[in-house]
């Protein structure tokens, strides 16, 4: 899940770059860095998956099906977003798609909480700590200075490339990538009243 989240994250500041709105522009500041790692990354990641993932996702799922479980949490990820600074609500639909599909997925494929969670970290540790992004709008120190210039599309404005089409488009598919490789598993739960039926 780490070694995950951080290719993922990594390939999205590539395109940003060759795209020309994400640029270095110096080394930079690791003073905060142990604090950042536990409020940005560590801290969410835990949190977070434990409450989407192991509390309402498991929950959904057990009533209505894996697909109402990946839609409602997926939406409500997202949402959870609106209160960051310089959320909007394209950021949130972002996070929705990119991120909710991406970490329901990946605990569905594995049935435990440890691929998100490393996931989830990793992407945040990496765009925060090292590529010097805000984190779902949360400005960070990395190990390089940068900054991002553009439309706002590709920049995702304030709130960083989450909220960028870039990262919608690479993490959406790495999401549907793993919810395939789930499906194909047989870990596609259906919901309770159509396996009540298959059991008469």
């Amino acid at each position: 899940g780490l070694l995950g989240g951080f290719l993922i994250f990594s390939l999205i500041v590539a395109v940003a770059a060759a795209l020309g709105v994400y640029r270095i522009t110096g080394p930079g500041d690791l003073r905060g860095l142990p604090a950042a790692l536990v409020a940005s990354a560590i801290f969410p990641a835990l949190s977070e998956e434990i409450v989407f993932r192991g509390v309402l996702f498991r929950w959904i799922e057990e009533f209505g099906g894996s697909w109402v479980a990946l839609i409602l949490t997926s939406a409500f990820f997202g949402a959870g977003h609106l209160m960051n600074p310089s959320a909007t609500t394209i950021a949130a639909v972002g996070i929705a798609f990119e991120a909710g599909v991406m970490l329901g997925a990946a605990y569905m494929l594995t049935r435990s909480l440890w691929l998100p969670i490393g996931l989830h970290a990793a992407w945040n540790f990496a765009q925060g700590e090292i590529y010097d992004i805000p984190v779902s709008g949360t400005n960070v120190h990395g190990l390089v200075d940068a900054r991002l210039s553009g439309p706002p599309l590709l920049t995702g404005d304030g709130f960083g490339l989450e909220a960028s089409l870039i990262a919608i488009v690479v993490a959406t598919l790495f999401g549907l990538w793993l919810l395939r490789l789930a499906i194909r598993k047989g870990e596609l739960v259906q919901p309770r009243w159509v396996r009540g039926l298959k059991l008469r």
